[in-house]
């Protein structure tokens, strides 16, 4: 599989049904890899500031959990067990390819009806249409900051033998 296809970028907006559903994309349901009665798992988002939520197989989970797992035994690693692993969930698609998201999560990402599905290349993240678009509000200002951090990183990414 091509490296383009195992990464998530671009936008896509979703109205959720009264049953808590959002459907899931052709192209997304491809890049995680999954197929017909697939389950993914939805977690909190790390960042307490950015209350969204991030999607990922099974198999990308399973590898986050063992990267937790190797951790130092403290309370960072407590946290992760309280607040992001303890919080996620597996769910599994509906024939329609529908993601049924329980009303706990809902509640934390502050979803309404409107949601955002954003590609952030390793993963996939849902946000409520409001609070991103609050957030790329109060962004707006720091897009010279953000070049510089990318143009840092093409260097790196070139002096490693990269074009």
């Amino acid at each position: 599989m091509s490296t383009l296809l195992q990464t998530f970028f671009g936008r896509k907006e979703y109205r959720i049904d009264p049953k808590g559903r959002i459907p899931l994309s052709a192209e997304y349901f491809s890049r995680l890899g999954l197929t017909e009665n697939s389950s993914i798992v939805i977690a909190r988002s790390i960042n307490d500031s950015d209350n969204y939520l991030e999607v990922f197989s099974i198999e990308q989970w399973e590898e986050k959990m063992k990267i937790i797992d190797l951790m130092a035994d403290d309370e960072d690693r407590e946290w992760l067990f309280n607040n992001y692993v303890g919080t996620a969930i597996a769910v599994e698609l509906d024939n329609q390819n529908r993601i049924r998201l329980p009303k706990s999560l809902l509640d934390y990402a502050g979803v309404d009806k409107d949601v955002v599905f954003v590609g952030a290349i390793k993963t996939l993240r849902i946000w409520a249409k409001e609070r991103l678009d609050g957030k790329e509000q109060e962004q707006s200002g720091n897009k010279d900051r953000i070049r510089e951090k990318m143009n840092a990183a093409r260097r790196l990414y070139e002096e490693r033998g990269n074009k």
